[in-house]
């Protein structure tokens, strides 16, 4: 099944290994923070991201019903570490046609995006008055860069934090 592949895939595959399993143009939706990634060189961005941040999914919960896969979806990452998370937790929608996904709409659990919130919520302020323009390199429009190469300024600025914070 091609969800289950590109959770076996996501975070260890550089975007062409991902774009495969993908329509050209799918749309991938992180509902609840109005980010979303379309097409082919969106979906590479996604992907190259997540082999940045090294980033695991693993699929709970799988259930599928003609072209549709609802599954939970439990993601790893090295800032999701940093902050103190065990993992994030997302509820997912993906629609598929034979090997392709066509649509994919992710979402934070209620639980995940209380715990998360409240964990960056502490760095978020550090960072904005340590350095508010990194904050907004970070963090543009409030908003997560899902953007290979700031991760690891994201994961240096987390370590900083975190080393003041004990």
């Amino acid at each position: 099944m091609v969800v289950r592949d590109f959770c076996r895939k996501f975070g260890r595959q550089q975007g062409l290994g991902i774009l495969s399993l993908f329509a050209d143009s799918a749309r991938f939706d992180l509902e609840g923070l109005g980010v979303s990634f379309v097409g082919r060189e969106g979906l590479a961005r996604l992907a190259d991201y997540a082999l940045a941040a090294h980033s695991r999914l693993a699929v709970r919960d799988f259930e599928v019903r003609q072209d549709t896969v609802r599954c939970r979806l439990e993601e790893t990452n090295s800032w999701l570490g940093l902050l103190g998370a065990k993992h994030a937790s997302y509820d997912g929608w993906f629609l598929v046609s034979g090997t392709k996904i066509l649509q994919a709409r992710i979402g934070l659990t209620p639980e995940s995006s209380d715990e998360l919130g409240g964990r960056l919520a502490g760095f978020v302020v550090w960072l904005s008055t340590e350095d508010p323009k990194v904050l907004q390199r970070l963090f543009p429009g409030g908003r997560p860069a899902y953007d290979s190469g700031v991760v690891s300024e994201l994961l240096a600025r987390l370590r900083q934090w975190r080393s003041r914070s004990r």
